[in-house]
């Protein structure tokens, strides 16, 4: 199957590219980093969005939650809000930064894509069930989850609704 890249330049300087039922990684295929100047004159933070797998259609709500952020939690908020409800309130969610050590064992993996927000890039998986673990930090600046879930600490059970 050849590759497709379509890059698609958003109104406010988010990036989305494109990469239908492809599994490469983010490392492979990076968004395009588009900085933007405020009106203070202070350099905004670099935001990006690159799917990797889309069988719910979703990408375009997401690039938008990208392109709204202010601040790196509220960035975390709006992926996790965004992926829930564009995937029509049925399936979990999980946005995680990268750049620290988890475990996962995610089943029926609708959705992965992954952002940058400032430097930092988060994964996006929506999901039927499975488990999560962060071995990293806590907080809304790494990691928000949304669904049907038990959670144990930095572990996350999630289940079918």
């Amino acid at each position: 199957m050849k590759r497709i890249r379509i890059p698609m330049t958003l109104a406010l300087g988010a990036a989305l590219t494109i990469a239908p039922l492809s599994l490469a990684s983010a490392e492979e295929n990076p968004a395009p980093k588009i900085s933007q100047k405020t009106t203070a004159g202070t350099a905004a933070a670099e935001v990006g969005l690159n799917v990797n797998l889309d069988l719910l259609g979703i990408a375009n709500q997401i690039s938008d939650a990208i392109k709204s952020a202010q601040n790196r939690d509220g960035f975390v908020k709006n992926l996790m809000e965004s992926s829930f409800y564009a995937s029509g309130q049925k399936y979990n969610v999980m946005v995680f930064n990268l750049s620290q050590e988890y475990e996962d064992h995610l089943n029926g993996v609708q959705f992965y894509g992954s952002a940058v927000y400032d430097g930092i890039t988060y994964g996006i998986w929506v999901f039927e069930d499975g488990s999560f673990t962060n071995k990293g930090d806590g907080g809304w600046i790494n990691w928000a989850f949304r669904g049907w879930f038990d959670r144990n600490d930095n572990t996350v059970e999630f289940h079918r609704p």
